[in-house]
Formats: C-alpha cells, sequence, structure tokens
C-alpha cells in the first residue's frame, strides 16, 4: 500500500483526522467491498468525502438525482418515502420510514445503478456520519479493473437481494 496522507477529515466522535487505515477499514467493513484488499480500494481515496449530519438533514432526497454511493459509518439514517404521489418533501405530507441503516449500511446504490432519481429520502436520524464515494470515482475505478468490478457488482446484488427478502417478509 503506498503511503497516502492522512485525510483531512475528522470524525464525527472525537473530531481527530481519519487515517488512510481507519478509512480502508469502514471501505473493507461494508459489504460493498466484501473480499477486496487494501490495494484494490486504494484508487476510491482520491475522491471520497466523509459527511457529517444533523438530525433531519437529507442525504438523498426522493425524486431528486443522487450521483454517489454512501457508506454509514456512525450514526443511523432513515429511508423514507412520501405517502402521496408527487409529494417529495420531508416537512410537509405524510413520510413513511421504510427502513433505518446503521454502520457498515450503504445506500444511494440504486441511482447509482439505474442513473435515475431516488425512490426515497434518506435522512439522518440523529448525528450520524458517512462516507460518499462519487459515482464518477467509483465507476472510474470499476470501468478500470473487471476482478473489482465483478467484486462490488456481486456485493450490491447480495445486499439489493437481502433487502428485498427482507421486505417480503413484512
Amino acid at each position: 500500500m503506498s503511503a497516502v496522507p492522512d485525510l483531512a477529515m475528522t470524525s464525527a466522535v472525537n473530531d481527530a483526522p481519519f487515517t488512510q487505515r481507519q478509512v480502508l477499514q469502514y471501505l473493507t467493513d461494508s459489504g460493498v467491498f466484501a473480499g477486496l484488499g487494501d490495494s484494490d480500494l486504494a484508487p476510491f481515496l482520491r475522491s471520497l468525502q466523509i459527511l457529517n449530519f444533523k438530525p433531519m438533514d437529507e442525504v438523498v432526497g426522493e425524486g431528486k438525482f443522487s450521483a454517489a454511493l454512501y457508506l454509514v459509518t456512525a450514526g443511523r439514517f432513515m429511508v423514507l418515502r412520501s405517502s402521496a404521489l408527487h409529494n417529495h418533501h420531508l416537512h410537509g405530507g405524510d413520510m413513511r420510514e421504510l427502513d433505518t441503516f446503521f454502520k457498515g449500511d450503504c445506500f444511494g446504490e440504486y441511482s447509482l445503478l439505474d442513473q435515475k432519481p431516488a425512490s426515497a429520502s434518506v435522512v439522518a436520524a440523529e448525528s450520524s456520519q458517512a462516507i460518499r464515494i462519487p459515482r464518477r470515482e467509483f465507476e472510474s475505478v470499476l470501468m478500470g479493473d473487471f476482478r473489482i468490478a465483478k467484486t462490488v457488482y456481486h456485493n450490491l446484488a447480495q445486499i439489493l437481494t437481502a433487502r428485498l427478502r427482507q421486505s417480503l417478509k413484512v
């Protein structure tokens, strides 16, 4: 692994800068990147961001285009969908909670894969943190290495299938 300086992002927990090792560990711990090593993940470090959110901050908006994959590193995010057709406002109209994401979970993958607007909103339920990987960098890395692409797409298929199976149990 090449020496890369500590990332200029701070933890929501203790305001200390993240080290490259910590960020690589978050990526490794997420189901999206399971089975990949540090050298496979290093290209993602170029443009990822670690973002902190306050309660009720909207990360992804229903009906809006989202061009990134998010990996939860701390806190909790709720997936909300408006119950009224064409009503995509968090503070107006009825919102139904569809799911909750915790550390290690990902979101934004629908829009990342199909390049269509988000089917639901994702908001921070409490002070939370997530890694944001922009679509351009995500696709660039995958287009450059078939083995990484195969692994990531397989992992995403597993994640989406598990969520679908879980939703059918409700």
